[in-house]
């Protein structure tokens, strides 16, 4: 029963945190922007962070120990340091992609991290311990025991789903990337062999056909993508370039033209 109600928190505080991103997002870029890793309107991190919250209240009050207001804002601010670091990292080492960098911003940690970003998050742990747990906890307390392990086994369900689609949207981005690039190489060997004589002229013809059929070779690979998999990608911030020798990340403008077809697609 516990676990079943930490997890039906988890997506509720993820909700939560998905809203909450998408309205600071939102009136920060000036228009509708949809955040968080996965598909559906969740962000795990909020929901991972304000869970781990819950389980040290609910230790303490067991123990009668009291959570004084400081100790949940050191909690909250070197927590989310752990938690937001460490996110980063492995979501990029797994796609050589991030959802969110602070570089621009003072005091930030290979813009993983930022000290601003961190007291921010410090003072919403003071908000999650005294106003966002005791409601939801008031808001939940009529659920059967039962009726909350359905809950918690629907949204696994749903979860797992939706964590399914964005992973292999974010994997077939190398099978999409090397298409375009076998594409464009084939063309513009064919291209080669009817131009007669290698002069300057023809040097600049050659570009010039390597960036037009460049874009529409990667128009067409882009429109053939999946709405969930274009919706996938529209989220990630960017791409890094992968040190590990990956071919689909040698060529960064590939990677550059899909963020920004996709960023002005009408869904």
């Amino acid at each position: 029963m516990q676990l079943s109600r930490y997890f039906v928190y988890f997506v509720l505080f993820s909700f939560m945190g998905w809203v909450y991103e998408c309205i600071f997002c939102t009136i920060k870029g000036k228009k509708w922007e949809n955040r968080g890793f996965l598909y559906g309107p969740v962000c795990p991190i909020y929901g991972v962070g304000a869970v781990t919250m819950t389980v040290i209240t609910d230790l303490l009050a067991q123990n009668q120990i009291k959570f004084l207001w400081w100790q949940v804002f050191l909690t909250a601010f070197l927590g989310s340091i752990v938690l937001e670091y460490g996110t980063s990292w492995v979501l990029e080492k797994l796609f050589d992609a991030y959802w969110w960098d602070y570089s621009e911003i003072p005091l930030n940690i290979n813009g993983r991290v930022c000290l601003p970003a961190s007291l921010g998050f410090g003072a919403g742990g003071l908000l999650v311990v005294y106003g966002v747990i005791p409601a939801t906890e008031k808001a939940t307390a009529w659920i059967p025991s039962l009726l909350m392990e359905f809950f918690a086994l629907l949204f696994m369900a749903v979860v797992a789903v939706d964590a399914t689609l964005t992973i292999s949207a974010l994997t077939n981005l190398e099978r999409n990337v090397i298409a375009m690039e076998e594409g464009l190489n084939r063309h513009m060997e064919q291209f080669v062999n009817t131009v007669a004589e290698k002069t300057q002229a023809a040097t600049s013809l050659l570009s010039d056909e390597r960036l037009r059929f460049s874009k529409e070779n990667m128009e067409e690979h882009v429109r053939n993508m999946g709405g969930i998999y274009r919706s996938a990608l529209k989220r990630v911030k960017g791409f890094r370039i992968n040190d590990s020798g990956k071919k689909f990340y040698q060529n960064q403008m590939v990677l550059d033209f899909i963020k920004k077809y996709i960023g002005r697609k009408k869904k």
